[in-house]
């Protein structure tokens, strides 16, 4: 499996950056592997490490991260490359196996994260904007097999304002499933006035189906309480 929760909140967490020297020192479960990544250019060109809340990934077995340790032993990274979003996959010494180009859509992605699930399947997580007027951007997930087929695709949600999920942490149960956790808006706020966000959950299966609630209002004035709904457990 893999580790980590990740944040694309449009409010109120500004994105960090990492260097992708912090993120391999973070892997120190599996020196040998981090040592061959590091000398491992079709590695090095993709700009890893997009998101500071990686940081803890390694501690917690079985969530997404840009560049997550596999069941086999191996290893697996997202993020964007000369070519655009891609997933390198690894081979326990560290050798990249195969790369998989995601296609483009909308005007811009933005890659989060990667799980893997307990089948050896990858869900690949992207931020897409410019399908809409909603600057807000879409949340995208690509099913990927463990030879690096891409066998789905799709977006949570509308891509507009109302019912557009934003997802704040990912993670691989023991069932096969990858359970989601973000916040979403679903009325469309009075004018002049900001929009409630409500808690949001998901869970997706490997055929794509997306079982989906919402619960109670965030208050983000409240920071200790929000931050508690989306730390790894």
């Amino acid at each position: 499996m893999s580790s980590c929760y990740f944040d694309v909140a449009s409010k109120p967490i500004v994105m960090k950056y990492l260097i992708i020297a912090f993120l391999l020192s973070s892997l120190t479960v599996n020196a040998q592997l981090t040592t061959q990544v590091a000398n491992d250019s079709a590695v090095l060109k993709y700009h890893i490490g997009q998101y500071s809340y990686h940081a803890d990934f390694v501690n917690h077995k079985g969530y997404g991260a840009p560049m997550i340790l596999t069941t086999d032993g191996g290893g697996a990274v997202f993020g964007d490359g000369d070519d655009g979003s891609m997933l390198v996959r690894l081979n326990k010494s560290g050798k990249t196996t195969w790369k998989k180009t995601i296609p483009a859509k909308g005007e811009e992605m933005e890659s989060q994260s990667v799980v893997e699930d307990k089948f050896g399947n990858f869900y690949v997580f992207i931020l897409v904007h410019g399908l809409s007027e909603h600057r807000g951007g879409c949340e995208r997930v690509v099913f990927l097999n463990k030879v690096g087929t891409i066998v789905w695709d799709k977006f949570i949600g509308t891509c507009l304002q109302l019912n557009n999920p934003t997802v704040d942490y990912i993670k691989a149960l023991p069932d096969g499933r990858v359970s989601l956790r973000g916040h979403v808006i679903k009325t469309k706020p009075p004018e002049g006035q900001d929009p409630t966000y409500l808690l949001w959950e998901g869970w997706l299966d490997k055929t794509g189906k997306l079982t989906q609630k919402t619960g109670k209002a965030i208050d983000w004035k409240k920071e200790a309480e929000w931050k508690a709904l989306f730390k790894p457990e």
